[in-house]
């Protein structure tokens, strides 16, 4: 029985992280931070020779960990882009002069969809690694191996996580714990009853603009098998309908079910003339649901809608013909927009096999890269301490790593206010808003939307 829930969640993962957006159109083609692969510079490596000087740090390497699901049977390579994406951003900093006059190397761990390999994998890296870079478990819902790790000193200080999920309230509350897309969800947070989110508007103001403020109604699938994926769905849910997309059913769905469970839903979608759905599980639920829909004939949805889980090659390809029109709006810039950013075009270069996940991944590692930076620009590159890579961290404001993500509060936790919004024309992605490659739409605006996410939805 445990095996089907955590196979249910890992299909049904809902990436919230990306859940914010707005309506301008800014460029982002000159980095803040992130886009320089020598940004350490050759007087700090000159001034003083590296000593080995924490957990994780030598004379001549700094060691990171990645953790991440995708040994599971259930799921496997679930996560394997984020691993790929840091793999690869080693190897492009290493063949670019390295980080603070040090070679980076990579210890990867597998946290297989378990709650006890996703601890025991943190638990191994604190002894091993300077920090956790890339961080993507499903299930890590104790992170006393993050806030307890003992430095080289032997003091508790903790060993900082840049991570690219944070689905589990005690990693999106952590002070060690930062992620390149904060979530919505506000801390303190106990894990029961309401909750304030920050939720931005963008994307659903570019539907309720494109096709008229009272033209969009229609019908909703939400990832049911466990309270998580209920309640990291609903704020962005409830929000887009009290917005003006009004709701006319709304169901609950398995991970694992089959294209003939979407039968009703799509029966709802002609019975009211929907015309606006949206499935809030992973990309094969949004294919089942169109290649249901194209069976009985659906001619009235105007917008067939999803964010970043439907950014996966997968969506085309099992999809065909039956995701055109698909919408699916991203918090990064997208692999189309190869040659026009000098950070996604390293990723492409230096990553065979990149995906949404992978450039989340690669981001983090931008973040932790500019950390570093910051310690070697106040105390030299013999300043590598967990204590102040951690305050780096926490100081770390409007980084945008070089352009592949919108300006982010990483250290405050706050999310961007903007997105792109693509759509499957003629089988393939393409950008539609705003359409100049390397940008970003951020107008619109940010509302706190207080829900107790986990009674929200009342099947």
């Amino acid at each position: 029985m445990q095996r089907v829930r955590i196979g249910a969640l890992a299909l049904t993962l809902t990436v919230t992280l990306a859940a914010c957006g707005s309506g301008r159109s800014i460029d982002n083609a000159t980095p803040s931070s992130g886009g320089d692969p020598t940004t350490t510079t050759a007087d700090a490596c000159a001034k003083e020779s590296p000593k080995a000087t924490e957990i994780g740090v030598s004379d001549s390497e700094i060691t990171i960990a990645v953790t991440a699901d995708t040994g599971s049977p259930i799921k496997p390579g679930l996560f394997q882009g984020s691993v790929d994406a840091i793999e690869a951003w080693a190897e492009y900093k290493n063949a670019n002069g390295g980080l603070a006059c040090r070679k980076i190397d990579v210890k990867v761990f597998d946290s297989k969809l378990s709650p006890d390999e996703a601890k025991n994998s943190l638990t191994t890296a604190c002894g091993e690694a300077f920090a956790l870079v890339g961080t993507t478990a499903l299930f890590l819902n104790d992170v006393a191996p993050i806030e307890k790790c003992k430095d080289q000193a032997g003091a508790a200080t903790g060993i900082t996580d840049f991570a690219v999920l944070q689905t589990e309230p005690a990693q999106q509350c952590s002070q060690w714990d930062f992620a390149v897309l904060p979530g919505q969800g506000q801390c303190p947070y106990s894990g029961k009853g309401e909750r304030d989110f920050l939720v931005s508007d963008g994307p659903f103001q570019y539907y309720l603009n494109e096709f008229g403020k009272d033209a969009l109604h229609g019908v909703w699938v939400v990832p049911a098998d466990l309270p998580s994926t209920i309640s990291s769905s609903m704020p962005g849910f409830r929000y887009s309908q009290e917005l003006g997309i009004k709701l006319d059913k709304e169901f609950g769905a398995s991970g694992l079910s089959p294209q003939s469970a979407y039968t009703p839903f799509v029966q709802a979608i002609k019975d009211n003339k929907a015309t606006y759905a949206r499935v809030g599980l992973d990309y094969s639920g949004t294919v089942h649901l169109r290649k249901e829909s194209l069976v009985q004939g659906v001619d009235t949805v105007k917008v067939w809608d999803c964010s970043v889980q439907c950014y996966d090659k997968r969506l085309l390809s099992e999809g065909g013909a039956a995701v055109e029109g698909q919408y699916v709006w991203l918090t990064i810039l997208p692999l189309e927009d190869a040659g026009s950013n000098a950070t996604l075009d390293a990723l492409i270069k230096y990553n065979s096999k990149p995906d949404g996940f992978g450039i989340q991944a690669w981001a983090a590692a931008e973040a932790f890269a500019a950390s570093v930076e910051s310690v070697v620009a106040a105390d030299g590159v013999n300043g590598l301490t967990r204590a102040a890579i951690l305050e780096a961290a926490r100081n770390l404001h409007d980084f945008d790593a070089g352009g592949l993500i919108p300006e982010t509060d990483v250290g405050g936790k706050k999310g961007s206010h903007c997105y792109v919004m693509m759509q499957v024309v003629d089988g393939k992605f393409k950008r539609v808003e705003p359409t100049a490659a390397g940008t970003f739409n951020c107008d619109g605006k940010t509302e706190t939307f207080r829900i107790d996410a986990s009674t929200a939805f009342k099947p």
